[in-house]
């Protein structure tokens, strides 16, 4: 074991944590505070494309849990596939989540983190070098409520951080766990300030929906700037429940997308 290693887990056991300044994701110190409040053992990975975010949770936020991420293109869940061939802990199902089971149409793009069930928008695809003429490949679609009972059978007591980057489709995959979602503690969407997508659920009322749902934002993290934009396109956002009660309200149906 490298010395460095030793080092960073004694700090870490008395309660220091070190990394590199500036973190890869600034979302880090977040989500170790939240994982360790809530003793977060799983976490789901949708939209894991080539397990970037993983990989994250382990060097960064020195997660150790479960990890099952959701990949419905073909080329990109091989990638994934490879990524965590020797993480015993990291599992992979090659279908994505929304409100119903079913088949959908995968829009792929010439930059494969732009793929996404919704169409892109040529205003926005622009400023990316990104071309919006897009092959097209049919994927597998489950509602995270049918699925659960399979993905977590030697799970007994689990408490869920849900994590979606799923190009305009984070609130629909939300609204299909409604059932489960008394075991997850928190969630990480990527929201849009500029709805690059057709169809895109507005950062207001996404934020809305999932107040409703009894989770408040507890951090932004903006994506990369572009000065066609003058903003952040988009953020990470997140959530979890606040300790009062007071600040819950009642769930609403998901807004059309």
């Amino acid at each position: 074991m490298r010395i460095q290693t030793v080092i960073r887990e004694g700090l870490q056991r008395a309660g220091v944590y070190v990394t590199r300044f500036p973190p890869h994701h600034m979302a880090s110190r977040l989500l170790q505070d939240l994982f360790q409040e809530h003793r977060i053992n799983v976490v789901l990975d949708v939209g894991g494309e080539l397990g970037h975010y993983c990989t994250m949770l382990r060097k960064e936020v020195g997660y150790k849990g479960l990890i099952i991420s959701f990949e419905p293109c073909a080329e990109s869940f091989q990638l994934l596939k490879s990524a965590r061939s020797k993480d015993k802990n990291w599992r992979g199902y090659q279908f994505g989540l929304g409100t119903k089971d079913g088949t959908a149409q995968l829009n792929r793009y010439n930059e494969r983190g732009f793929n996404s069930l919704l169409n892109l928008r040529e205003e926005t695809a622009a400023p990316y070098g990104v071309e919006v003429s897009s092959q097209v490949e049919n994927v597998q679609i489950r509602r995270l409520d049918t699925v659960w009972d399979e993905i977590m059978t030697d799970i007994r007591s689990p408490n869920v951080f849900l994590k979606t980057d799923t190009q305009g489709m984070d609130i629909p995959i939300v609204s299909g766990a409604a059932s489960r979602l008394h075991c997850v503690y928190g969630i990480q969407c990527e929201l849009p300030t500029i709805e690059m997508y057709e169809g895109m659920v507005p950062l207001p009322e996404a934020l809305q929906f999932l107040r409703n749902l009894g989770y408040l934002p507890a951090g932004f993290y903006p994506q990369a700037e572009r000065a066609a934009f003058g903003v952040a396109p988009e953020f990470d956002v997140v959530f979890k429940r606040p300790k009062s009660q007071a600040f819950l309200t009642r769930t609403r149906d998901c807004p059309s997308v």
